[in-house]
């Protein structure tokens, strides 16, 4: 029974990983973007659920208002086009984006 278990939770956590990838990392793989991005939304909103919602309201409506990087970065690339994913799995990805990028592990 454990190692069902164990099994479920691994083809779980790879499947989960793989969404990230195909709906993130596929434009953004290799990209220092990633930390600079999670670094502005952490000076700016500090917790954990304030990032998180900045950014699902950002990437479900992204606005220059909403816009976590410098002007220039903007003026220059403009802003993300709006996500096509649904809330729960922009959310999932936010979360795993969260996970894997937030700068906690690197204060402690």
């Amino acid at each position: 029974m454990v190692k069902i278990l164990l099994l479920i939770t691994l083809f779980l956590g790879i499947l989960e990983a793989s969404t990230f990838k195909e709906n993130c990392l596929s434009c953004h793989e290799n990209d220092f973007k990633f930390t600079l991005i999670i670094k502005k939304y952490t000076q700016k909103y500090s917790s954990e659920k304030k990032i998180k919602e900045a950014m699902f309201e950002y990437l479900r409506e992204p606005t220059i208002e909403k816009a976590i990087l410098p002007y220039e970065y903007i003026n220059r690339f403009g802003i993300k086009d709006k996500s096509n994913l649904d809330d729960k799995t922009l959310r999932d990805m936010i979360d795993i984006y969260y996970k894997e990028f937030n700068m906690k592990d690197d204060i402690y």
